[in-house]
Parts: C-alpha cells; structure tokens; sequence
C-alpha cells in the first residue's frame, strides 16, 4: 500500500477527510486548537512572557501564509517545535499530508496564536503593573 493510500485511510479514519476530498474542518480546528495553545503558552514561558517575540513568530507565519509559502511556515513550526523540546504532534503531521487539509490547519493555527494573545495580553499588563 503506497504512503498516499496509508494517509487517506488515516485521514478518514481520524475524521479529517469526511469523503474522498472533503474536510472537517470542525475536525481540524480541533486539532489546531489542541496543538497551538501549548506551543504557544511554552514560547510564552520560554520567552520570560514578551509579547514581542509572540508577535514577531505570528507576523513571520501571517507573512509566509498570505504568500502561500506553506511548507516554508510549517518548516518554522517544526524548528519552534524542536527548539522548545516539544515533539511535533502526530495528528498535524497527518493533516499536513493533505493540501486543502494542511492550508485549512494553518489559517486555523494563525487564528489560534490570535487567541492565545490575547489571553497572553491581561496577564502582561498584570505582571507589567507589580
């Protein structure tokens, strides 16, 4: 069975592919969801909580998505992945094996590392203020 086949019947299995060349993309929110707050929140860590270095990695990825730069962005998560110690979740490695997949899960992960800051936001201003 070819590496191709073996993803598809993955991706069905996992709920990602709904028919042959249809996604969930409830299924894949989920995913993303799962997956960017803990990358985020440890770079936040690792960071010693600065904003900036959050808004640097989110322009740098908006950048290369807007151009359509996918493998190049995903290449940057997996060194984010790999320089915090993290290992680069399974269920995205299969998501990105699809094209309409992977481009759906990283709009998603751009919209997460959003939400991430702005839950990032009222703690800086706290921690700013003591």
């Amino acid at each position: 069975m070819s590496e191709i086949n073996t993803n598809y019947n993955a991706l069905i299995k996992k709920g990602i592919l709904i028919s042959e060349n249809l996604i969930s993309k409830d299924k894949i929110n989920l995913i993303s969801g799962a997956t960017t707050a803990p990358l985020i929140e440890t770079i936040w860590t690792f960071s010693g909580n600065n904003i900036e270095a959050i808004n640097r990695i989110s322009d740098i990825l908006t950048q290369l998505y807007s151009a359509g730069r996918e493998s190049e962005m995903l290449d940057i998560l997996r060194i984010l992945y790999d320089v915090i110690g993290m290992e680069f979740p399974e269920d995205v490695d299969l998501v990105v094996t699809h094209p309409e997949a992977r481009q759906y899960y990283l709009f998603s992960f751009l919209l997460d590392i959003d939400d991430c800051m702005q839950d990032f936001m009222p703690e800086k201003k706290i921690n700013d203020n003591q």
